[in-house]
């Protein structure tokens, strides 16, 4: 056991103290609300390629709504290989790909988005607490902004696709993008200064003068540090499975008091991450170095997981799943704490992933730049993942690193471009990364002013806006027992243990 005994009863003292679910002010309307937001939108947003005759008599065959686990599992493989086979056939023609999304469940789709909406009206009639009808009307309006944004998918309509993610994530704004370009210059900056990233780094800044029409002032910030520090070569990461992963976290999840979570492997593609309505942590099916098992300890579990159970413990059970535009505040919060654990380990925290997906989604809609297609983007993000890679790993030959380098580029670009009907429609896409950089800033901005915000926020998923509607209730922060795990300095060893575990059960089966 490796959450301590005092953390343990922290927990269990803070439970006994918290707002049971019967007495829970929206007690009345939380059991249905799950109900309807329980999906795994990732899943129905899962992009295909043009199947073959024999692909679709496949996914005819063994595509039956409603899909459980074990149908997701059989049917992935058509998913993945339809894809990749278009992904490389657009490249080699210099073409937009042509995606689809056969996952979705269209009928389902549109009865939560008929049975939400009753919801809504049905508490807006007759629930007589105002901060209850507040937080639901706000809630529900976003869920059903993004149904219909999967409906759209669905029917092919990018123009309402379009129109509803503006609604739900908002476009980056001039000073985010300022942020992203900042640290786009300082990465250019230093792979001028080295023989084996000075071509590269070149093509860059041409791309960016006569695709994107942008100069950077590759004067500024001269004596700012080096911004991506080199690894040792002879520092080979320690790794171990997603089973092993699975069971990690499985473990520490059920020690620290965190009762009817899940942890499942996404066999999909849909990547890490938390579903709170399906209390439910995905991982993708792939082996996990030991930093970014403590990466995700730090943010999906001590973030997202907790923040998650605090809610759904309070006054309100809504507070567990999330209330509108709690995103930005959720991930900013989750970045903080990686931060901060990152700095125990002597680190900086890895920013790559946050900036990129700014620069993406704003190089994709188009805010200060012309708007750039998949295509576009992808010869964006090889040159500068390339480039990014080299300055990471010097040793490494720009063969090596460029094969590297396209499978993460396209996983960049998919991202980017999630749902979106029509790739050829340049300005469109999926604009949910903004809220990493966005939430970070804020968080900053509010810690820096007054830092008992943080256990502020640690009370439920909600937006930093909602604190002073949320203040009558005197809500208790719950205790850290995840975060506390995420501190401890013999961590590895602990996480190292469980694919050790996987492996002799794997000798005796």
């Amino acid at each position: 056991m490796r959450v301590n005994r005092e953390a343990q009863q922290a927990m269990g003292q803070w439970l006994s103290q918290a707002t049971p679910p019967e007495q829970q002010l929206d007690r009345r309307w939380i059991g249905r609300y799950r109900e309807l937001t329980s999906q795994d939108s990732y899943w129905w947003l899962s992009w295909a390629g043009p199947f073959t005759e024999e692909e679709q008599q496949q996914w005819d065959r063994l595509f039956t709504p409603p899909v459980g686990e074990a149908t997701k599992e059989l049917v992935a493989p058509l998913l993945k290989q339809s894809r990749e086979r278009e992904l490389e056939a657009a490249l080699a023609e210099q073409r937009e790909p042509r995606l689809w999304y056969p996952a979705i469940e269209i009928n389902e789709v549109r009865r939560r988005i008929t049975a939400l909406v009753g919801l809504a009206a049905e508490i807006e009639r007759e629930e007589p607490n105002e901060i209850v009808r507040l937080l639901y009307h706000g809630a529900i309006e976003n869920d059903v902004d993004y149904l219909r944004m999967i409906e759209a998918t669905h029917e092919g309509d990018t123009e309402r696709y379009w129109a509803l993610n503006l609604r739900i994530f908002h476009e980056p704004t001039p000073d985010e993008m300022t942020h992203a370009f900042t640290w786009l210059r300082r990465m250019i900056q230093q792979g001028i200064e080295q023989p084996e990233t000075a071509e590269i780094s070149q093509r860059l800044i041409r791309f960016l003068h006569e695709q994107l029409r942008l100069s950077l002032d590759l004067s500024a910030g001269k004596d700012d540090p080096p911004l991506v520090r080199a690894r040792n070569p002879a520092e080979t990461p320690r790794t171990i499975s997603a089973d092993a992963a699975r069971n990690f976290y499985e473990t520490i999840l059920r020690e620290s008091g965190y009762e009817g979570w899940q942890v499942t492997i996404d066999y999909a593609g849909g990547g890490t991450r938390v579903e709170s309505s399906l209390r439910h942590l995905f991982l993708s099916q792939e082996q996990f170095t030991l930093e970014r098992v403590r990466i995700l300890l730090a943010h999906e579990l001590a973030g997202h997981v907790a923040r998650s159970f605090a809610g759904e413990h309070s006054p309100i059970g809504l507070l567990g799943i999330g209330t509108r535009d709690y995103y930005p505040t959720e991930e900013g919060l989750a970045l903080y704490h990686e931060r901060r654990v990152d700095e125990l380990h002597g680190q900086m925290l890895d920013d790559s992933g946050l900036m990129s997906g700014m620069l993406a989604t704003g190089l994709a809609s188009g805010v200060v730049t012309p708007p750039q297609t998949f295509s576009s983007l992808y010869t964006f993000f090889e040159m500068l993942l390339l480039l990014y890679r080299l300055l990471r790993r010097p040793w490494e030959d720009v063969q090596t690193a460029q094969k590297r380098v396209h499978r993460l580029v396209l996983t960049r670009c998919l991202r980017t471009y999630r749902g979106v009907p029509d790739l050829g429609r340049a300005g469109v896409c999926h604009l949910q990364d903004v809220a990493y950089l966005r939430g970070l800033l804020l968080i900053d901005r509010m810690a820096a002013e007054d830092e008992t915000v943080l256990d502020r926020l640690a009370v439920g998923k909600i937006a930093c806006g909602q604190l002073p509607v949320l203040h009558p209730l005197r809500m208790i922060p719950p205790p850290q027992p995840l975060r506390q795990l995420a501190y401890d300095p013999e961590l590895d060893s602990y996480i190292l243990s469980f694919e050790s575990s996987e492996k002799d059960a794997e000798k005796l089966a």
